[in-house]
């Protein structure tokens, strides 16, 4: 798949993910949950994004429609990525993949090294079942779990816990980090001058 680096705003974070769940984690963080700017704000926009990837012909037009699967899909697995963090519980996400990956049938093609692919060669759901096809791989690997979103309930940016114990908990101990950490020194700080 081309182009999977990280956007230039997600090179001080952390560094990428391996292989394919790169692609995966840089479609999550397609959005900017603190300034608001989303890479996928239209039809236009999220066809761009996804035919520069190779996820979709050049060319090819979606609608609306196509754009609040694409979104329903991203955030789900932002929360199930919070669940892989340990902060959240998943399991209503969960339930939200698999009623998605019910409408995008996966096939298994066998050839070097048998693979998930989608059966719809088109549009969104050519997409869709990309990304589903990632999870999949990245769950036999054992290494689906690394992948988490930030605690920083402002932040919630996706990112690889490369760390030897899988303990990572923000994007970055700089920014998120010592944000959460100064906050809750702050409000420690306030209860203890309250008494």
């Amino acid at each position: 798949m081309n182009n999977v680096l990280p956007p230039a705003s997600d090179a001080a974070r952390r560094p990428p993910a391996p292989g394919s769940l790169e692609l995966l984690r840089t479609f999550v963080n397609t959005v900017d949950l603190e300034s608001g700017v989303d890479q996928l704000a239209s039809p236009e926009m999220l066809a761009e994004w996804l035919s520069e990837r190779g996820l979709l012909a050049r060319g090819a037009k979606l609608g609306a429609a196509d754009r609040l699967a694409a979104i329903a899909f991203r955030e789900a697995v932002r929360e199930v990525l919070e669940g892989n963090a340990g902060h959240a519980d998943a399991s209503r996400a969960l339930a939200r993949l698999d009623e998605i990956a019910a409408r995008v049938p996966l096939v298994v093609r066998m050839g070097d090294r048998p693979q998930l692919d989608p059966v719809r060669e088109a549009g969104v759901d050519l997409a869709i079942g990309r990304f589903l096809a990632i999870i999949y791989e990245a769950v036999t690997q054992g290494i689906w779990g690394r992948l988490k979103v930030c605690r920083d309930d402002v932040c919630r940016w996706a990112f690889y816990d490369s760390s030897r114990n899988r303990s990572g908990v923000w994007c970055t101990m700089a920014i998120c980090g010592n944000r959460i950490k100064g906050r809750t020194f702050r409000q420690r700080h306030a209860e203890s001058a309250a008494d």
